[in-house]
């Protein structure tokens, strides 16, 4: 039954649906597919020159181009296994770190919980993103020439993980701290149960499904973060700082930051200033970051309703019966 009623989640149904062959779709292209020759000039059948890139929206490019003539519906499924997989990994590694914490937390004595609650309450009005920006700027911006393209990835994907870590271990902390009130868990104690034990048998089982939502909730901001990061040249795929013109007179560097696996946020970021000149080269990277957040979202709706959904049909399953079998569809023969 309860492998039907999550088939039956429509909410559920469809954004695990929009991830998941996202997903798959960008491993797959990237695994089979041979890379494209940008199209700089777009030819007619005379074979003269009839427009420059980038290109508009149009049949031969669903979602446009960009200056060098990519076909951008393409480099956003490419870079959908970047964004979408970092996400899920920060995500999954915020949440198993914070398990740990949390557990820690939750051995501690009282009044030291308590000091921890307050300085919980203060990271939670903090900004993720600024916080964020300053520890990852020097390395990706600032000192990108003395650092490798491992460090460049790894070190901004560490940041976002223990950023978050301190707020959820305090509230997996909590959620163990009411757990451990209920009637069965003093029961179990009376039993002779030792801590390990009544974690593991009666605490887990109710302490998990939260946690997995918690998990689901904590991509979707991984996201949005992501995002903020990008308008602040902050890409978390990967970034390379290139100099595209040096005067010698002031000694002054125009310099650009490109993105090296064409994931959503470095899209957005090094593709920001054609706002204006060509729109589709930045609502096509938002776009895609706000579907799959949309997404993200349908998937939480539909796990934290999912007995909203098991009621309604079973009203109306009582509904139907009612009708179609009353007290007038029986007779008594004589």
């Amino acid at each position: 039954m309860r492998k039907l009623s999550l088939v039956r989640n429509i909410p559920l149904l469809i954004g695990g649906s929009f991830i998941l062959l996202l997903l798959l779709g960008s491993i797959l292209y990237g695994l089979f597919s041979d890379p494209q020759e940008p199209q700089k000039v777009l030819l007619d059948e005379n074979n003269r020159a009839i427009a420059l890139a980038p290109f508009p929206p149009s049949p031969k490019f669903p979602l446009g181009s960009d200056l060098d003539g990519n076909n951008f519906l393409l480099k956003i499924l490419e870079g959908a296994k970047f964004t979408i997989g970092l996400s899920i990994l920060i995500a999954f590694f915020r949440m198993v770190i914070s398990f740990v914490g949390g557990y820690v937390l939750y051995l501690l004595p009282s009044y030291f919980r308590r000091i921890l609650d307050g300085l919980a309450n203060a990271l939670h009005y903090a900004p993720v993103t600024i916080f964020t920006y300053v520890l990852i700027a020097p390395v990706i911006l600032s000192f990108s020439w003395s650092y490798d393209t491992v460090t460049k990835i790894v070190f901004p994907v560490l940041v976002l993980i223990f950023v978050s870590v301190p707020v959820l271990s305090l509230y997996i902390q909590n959620e163990l701290h009411l757990i451990a009130k209920r009637e069965f868990i003093e029961s179990a104690k009376v039993m002779g149960g030792s801590r390990l034990q009544i974690f593991r048998k009666h605490m887990a089982p109710f302490l998990y499904p939260k946690l997995f939502v918690v998990f689901i909730q904590q991509v979707g901001q991984v996201l949005i973060v992501f995002a903020h990061l990008g308008l602040l040249n902050v890409f978390i795929g990967g970034s390379d700082v290139r100099i595209l013109e040096y005067d010698y007179d002031t000694g002054e560097a125009t310099i650009a930051v490109f993105s090296m696996s064409n994931e959503w946020a470095g899209l957005i970021g090094q593709n920001f200033q054609y706002v204006s000149s060509f729109p589709w080269m930045v609502l096509a990277p938002v776009t895609a970051f706000a579907l799959t957040i949309l997404a993200v979202n349908c998937v939480v709706y539909g796990l934290t309703n999912r007995y909203t959904y098991r009621r309604r049909r079973k009203r109306t399953r009582e509904s139907f019966t009612h009708h179609v079998i009353g007290e007038d569809s029986f007779q008594m023969k004589s």
